[in-house]
């Protein structure tokens, strides 16, 4: 894991003991946005010269009186930590309030809809060369990109996803499907699971699927997400990412493997 995430994640347990829920959510997605115009702002938070005391004062300066309790709370104990550059800093403040959402979704007995939304919109991205580059194309405003994606979910998802999707159409992990798996990741942790990208080349009936299931169960020796994706081009066989893992057996995978010896 990179000395990056690892900072990120050893900011959750701090925002949980805070408990940020969606109105919580959607006020630190309006400090990040800010922040995102306002680069001397951004700097000043996140000036390593200062001291955290001095960067947390600033902070309750800027947003006192303009942010709940639980957004306040969050965004001062950002602006206190040291980050490796004030893009972290906002990336640490967005990722608080998409687990926010995450969290409200749980609590709502709709974790598992919105996962498998999320993931499913993944791979409609993925699928469609046209929509891929109208949601990469940075000339095209960020409120242009978010009314695309409100307009191809809008009444066909859970609230949540949607939100969470027009989060995601700021691309802060390079690309939408990419931002939307990084939700999952979250996601997964916050259910006690593991995430495991399964590649196939064909769909998998119910009964293959469960059978994949219990057996990464078995190894990582607890809950697993399976985010399935069917790629023709692996010919044959699976590739399962579970992170720290990647267990490759397509036949696409065999024949790299065969052309690397030969060579």
């Amino acid at each position: 894991m990179k000395s990056r995430d690892i900072a990120l994640s050893a900011f959750d347990p701090v925002a949980d003991a805070i408990q940020v829920d969606e109105t919580a959510a959607d006020e630190l997605f309006a400090v990040v946005d800010l922040l995102e115009g306002q680069p001397p702002l951004r700097r000043s938070l996140s000036d390593p010269s200062a001291s955290g005391r001095d960067r947390q004062a600033l902070a309750r300066r800027l947003f006192e009186g303009r942010l709940g309790a639980a957004a306040l709370s969050v965004v001062t104990e950002v602006a206190y930590r040291p980050w490796p550059s004030g893009r972290t800093m906002i990336d640490a403040i967005e990722r608080q309030g998409v687990r926010g959402l995450l969290r409200t979704a749980n609590e709502r007995g709709e974790l598992k809809r919105v996962q498998e939304e999320l993931h499913r919109f993944a791979l409609v991205i993925d699928g469609s060369p046209e929509l891929s580059d109208a949601l990469r194309n940075r000339g095209r405003a960020l409120a242009d990109r978010r009314a695309l994606i409100a307009r191809l979910l809008a009444g066909r998802v859970a609230p949540v996803t949607e939100r969470l999707a027009s989060r995601a159409a700021a691309a802060r992990a390079r690309t939408v499907p990419l931002t939307l798996t990084s939700y999952l990741a979250l996601a997964a942790d916050l259910a006690g699971e593991r995430m495991a990208r399964v590649t196939v080349a064909r769909p998998l009936d119910e009964g293959r699927t469960e059978r994949l299931r219990r057996a990464l169960e078995a190894r990582v020796g607890g809950p697993v997400l399976l985010q399935i994706t069917v790629d023709e081009s692996v010919i044959g066989g699976m590739s399962v990412d579970l992170g720290t893992h990647v267990f490759e057996s397509t036949v696409a995978g065999r024949l790299d493997e065969a052309r690397r010896l030969l060579n």
